[in-house]
């Protein structure tokens, strides 16, 4: 078996072998880029099978197996676990499928928060009272203008990045680090990639920006935002005037997982999602 790191020309066939299979967005093209160093990727495909693997911390994992399949599904699940990996990121369907030969826990740090695209958009309604007036003073408080991010603007939202990781001193936490290695490499094969972004200006200058992706024909996932937090509500505005622009089409919107991170959970939890997918994994 010829594992392979997952480099840029190597995504378009990835992505045509996963397809549309899950709403959750552990494989999908950008997140397998963005993280590929970072968690040491690799991918082996016959005519069967895709399997990727990597590491975490010291952990060997593997993400479930693409395969139509189900006994070799199975089987590579098991091989690997008596390799010494462990299998995550594990969807409901693929959990059906393994129940009965893997013992598999939820893991909540890992489930996939799911939002209705229109209700980020309007805010409406009294538990979204604090995020509407957040909103509000933003648009009421300053001079901004929202683009699509394209080849124009598309150096300035790679400064902005590095700036705010300045700011952040992303170089001391490594968490940070990755993710900032990973961004960066993502803008610079944005197109490349089928990402989605846009920005918002204040006087002029970027204050903030966001990237997605289509995950499928009713979801869209969000991988990055980030905003300057001197202006007041601009996580709101970026939000709303992000999908209001670019994804008003799409039912759903997936912004991933909480990591177990407390701030980040409550701060997904006040967008009052509509559901969590839960996700699996083995032992230990």
């Amino acid at each position: 078996m010829e594992w392979k790191k997952i480099e840029l020309e190597d995504l378009k066939k990835i992505k045509r072998t996963i397809g549309r299979k899950f709403q959750t967005g552990d494989l999908s093209s950008i997140n397998l880029y963005m993280w590929r160093k970072a968690k040491k990727l690799e991918y082996f495909m016959d005519e069967e099978v895709l399997l990727i693997r990597g590491i975490e911390g010291d952990t060997p994992f593997i993400y479930p197996p693409i395969s139509d399949n189900c006994r070799r599904l199975r089987e590579e699940v098991l091989k690997h676990i008596e390799r010494g990996y462990i299998i995550r990121a594990v969807p409901e369907e693929i959990y059906e499928i393994l129940r009965d030969i893997v013992p598999l826990r939820e893991e909540r740090e890992r489930f996939d928060y799911i939002y209705e695209v229109d209700k980020l958009i309007s805010l409406k309604g009294r538990k979204y009272h604090k995020k509407r007036n957040h909103l509000n003073k933003f648009i009421r408080s300053y001079d901004f203008t929202y683009e699509k991010i394209d080849e124009t603007n598309i150096h300035e939202v790679i400064d902005f990045q590095k700036n705010w990781c300045e700011d952040k001193e992303c170089h001391l936490d490594k968490g940070l680090s990755w993710e900032m290695d990973g961004i960066i490499e993502l803008l610079k094969n944005y197109h490349e990639l089928d990402a989605v972004g846009g920005l918002l200006r204040i006087d002029g200058r970027v204050a903030a920006f966001t990237i997605g992706e289509e995950l499928s024909p009713d979801t869209v996932l969000i991988h990055i935002e980030k905003g300057d937090i001197l202006y007041d509500g601009i996580y709101q505005g970026m939000n709303k005037f992000f999908l209001e622009n670019e994804f008003s089409s799409y039912s759903y919107v997936n912004r991933e997982e909480d990591l177990g991170q407390d701030n980040l959970r409550r701060a997904k939890e006040s967008y009052h999602p509509c559901t969590l997918l839960t996700k699996y994994r083995s032992a230990p």
